[in-house]
């Protein structure tokens, strides 16, 4: 028992650090922006804002198709195939003697994002026992907030020991030593295990409602944590005075609150906690603190609190992400409706920043409440998926089967 304990928990680290790479390939280059420009000196500003979102609007985009050719060809090649173009993508950035190329590396980047995304948490599915999956998913719900934090504690390091291309020089390392890892640790999908029909996976998961209702749900909460993070600073300097960078070290202790409530969310669920009453408090906490910060005058310090507490529900919210597998309308459909979700998810995280900056800008509060309320009202589409649910938790079960098609599910 105590062996498999030790090979699960290797399993999902090795996993979920591929899984951090990958969003790194957006939150890399975010401490490192204002330095390429420097060197580029773009006569178009808003190019900068695409060298960092690229990325994302890869994912954005592609990852049902992601999800598609993990169903086809297996989660452990597509794992290779997306590590290897995270590496390209990061020495075409190094490489780089112009803001077009550049971008173009920042595209490269992107099909390796989505392709370690969507497989990493198919494989992660498939590996985990079923009484460690819902911890397992849990810890997943982690990566993103992670992915944005070792940039900012490392990054000042890194451009110490090179120019910005250090920390890109740092992530193709980092990427290809777990690569190695992954390939000489982690098995294949049995070939017993293949689907018969290439594309069955991605009819039934574009003909059931669920993966739609999930992943918008938690692109809703994207949009919120993302597009408040965006702007807290410049916000806070503006209104009152502060320096961003200061507010930017705060915003570290947010993601990591954010960290805390996914994980929360997990242990909540196991311990047999109604997650559609998790939902609906964690909601009202969620928006509460985030329009008190816009809506009225109450300082820096109250707002800084508010943002922690704005961060730590919203990891509740984003910890749901555990109910992938019970939304999956077969077995083998599980990485197309991965990708679905993720594909929902980051588009959330596109929104978030032309909107809430777009907000911001308004002479009134009026437009980024707005953003909140219709950000949170999103959050409430996967009720429905909550409240058909059955929760039968010993503290040792998975999440219930998935709603609609039971004897089909994806476990």
């Amino acid at each position: 028992m105590a062996t498999s304990i030790k090979t699960v928990v290797f399993r999902v680290a090795v996993i979920y650090l591929l899984g951090v790479l990958a969003a790194m390939t957006v939150g890399t280059a975010v401490p490192e922006v204002s330095f390429i420009a420097r060197e580029f000196h773009p006569e178009d500003k808003s190019i900068l804002g695409l060298v960092v979102s690229m990325p994302s609007l890869v994912v954005a985009i592609g990852a049902l198709l992601a999800g598609f050719f993990v169903d086809k060809l297996g989660d452990k090649k597509m794992l290779f195939l997306g590590t290897v173009l995270m590496v390209a993508g990061d020495a075409t950035v190094i490489a780089s003697s112009n803001i077009d190329m550049l971008l173009a590396g920042r595209f490269i980047s992107g099909l390796g994002y989505v392709l370690v995304a969507v497989s990493a948490i198919t494989m992660l599915v498939r590996l985990t026992p079923i009484e460690h999956r819902t911890m397992a998913l849990a810890v997943w719900s982690t990566f993103v907030p992670l992915s944005f934090i070792i940039p900012f504690l490392t990054s000042g390091w890194l451009r110490g020991l090179s120019d910005w291309r250090g920390a890109f020089y740092a992530h193709a390392a980092a990427s290809v030593l777990l690569l190695v890892i992954c390939l000489a640790t982690l098995p294949s999908r049995d070939k017993e295990g293949e689907q018969v029909s290439r594309t069955r996976g991605v009819r039934d998961v574009l003909k059931s409602p669920w993966p739609y209702l999930l992943g918008l749900g938690i692109g809703g909460d994207a949009f919120l944590h993302v597009g408040i993070m965006s702007v807290l600073g410049p916000y806070l300097a503006h209104k009152y005075g502060t320096d961003p960078a200061v507010i930017n070290v705060w915003n570290i202790g947010a993601m990591v609150l954010n960290m805390l409530g996914c994980l929360l969310f997990g242990k909540l669920l196991n311990k047999g906690v109604s997650p559609l009453k998790v939902n609906i408090v964690s909601i009202i906490l969620t928006g509460a603190p985030a329009l008190a910060i816009f809506a009225f005058p109450i300082g820096v310090d109250a707002s800084i609190a508010c943002s922690w507490i704005f961060m730590f529900f919203s990891g509740l919210l984003t910890g749901m992400i555990i109910f992938t597998p019970s939304v999956a309308p077969t077995r083998e459909s599980m990485g197309a409706t991965s990708g679905l979700v993720t594909q929902l998810t980051l588009l959330g995280v596109l929104l978030s920043a032309p909107v809430f900056f777009g907000a911001m800008a308004a002479p009134s509060p009026t437009p980024i409440l707005i953003a909140i309320s219709v950000g949170l009202l999103v959050c409430l589409f996967r009720i429905p998926i909550l409240s058909r649910i059955e929760h039968k938790h010993s503290g040792t079960d998975a999440p219930a089967k998935p709603v609609g098609t039971p004897s089909r599910a994806a476990t």
